[in-house]
Parts: C-alpha cells; sequence; structure tokens
C-alpha cells in the first residue's frame, strides 16, 4: 500500500492503477518510491505562514550573489512558493526533509526505500 497517498485522488488513482500492473518484483522498490515521492510532494505543498522577513533574512542567506540577486529581483510573491526557500523555513522551524518524510512514510519504510536505493544503483533494472 502507498503511504502517503498522494493528496489529489486523480494521482492515487494512476499509482494504484500503475503498481497493480507492474511484475511482482518490482512492486516493492516501486510502491516505496511513490510513497517517497508522495511525501516529498507534501514536504513542499504544506501552507506555511512566512513573512517578508523571512524572505529578507533567506536572502541574507544565499552564498552565491548572482542566485541571490535573481531571488531578489523576483520578489517575495514568487520565492515563497521556491523550493529553496520553502526548505529554508521548514529547517529553520526544524522540520528537515528528510524527518518529514520519514514521518510520513514511516521509519521502517523510509529505511527500506533508501537501502533499496543503495543497492540498486542501476534502476533501470527495477
Amino acid at each position: 500500500m502507498i503511504n502517503p497517498k498522494h493528496p489529489l485522488q486523480y494521482y492515487n488513482t494512476q499509482q494504484e492503477f500503475f503498481l497493480k500492473h507492474l511484475a511482482d518484483k518490482n512492486k516493492e522498490y516501486h510502491r516505496l518510491y511513490l510513497s517517497y515521492s508522495n511525501a516529498v510532494y507534501l514536504y513542499y505543498d504544506l501552507q506555511l505562514n512566512v513573512s517578508e522577513i523571512q524572505y529578507e533574512e533567506w536572502l541574507k542567506e544565499i552564498e552565491e550573489e548572482e542566485i541571490r540577486n535573481t531571488m531578489q529581483a523576483a520578489g517575495f510573491i514568487k520565492c515563497r512558493r521556491s523550493a529553496a526557500f520553502i526548505r529554508f523555513i521548514r529547517e529553520k522551524r526544524k522540520v528537515t526533509e528528510n524527518d518529514y518524510i520519514m514521518q510520513k512514510m514511516g521509519t521502517e519504510e523510509y529505511t527500506r526505500y533508501k537501502m533499496l536505493c543503495q543497492n540498486n544503483q542501476d534502476f533501470s533494472k527495477i
């Protein structure tokens, strides 16, 4: 079973259909991959109450001047949905991406997924 589910039912249906039609030997990896992907999606999709003050703090922490200038030119409204800005806010609030994913998937499933990824570097065979 895919856990966590995608928040949009359309994608849940597609994912379940995909798994149903896989060879048994490939199901575990893909089930865990979909769970992992859904958790990542949820991590970046959660609504954050952010302010321009936090945006300014984030800009100050960007070491690469060209990137900082680009983000500054884009402005707060465009950057507040940026993956880098969201990660900054979550980590500042002590919610790292890995911790969130592990919480959503469960420690055992997350560990199993990471182990499969390490053992199977050539994913074309999965």
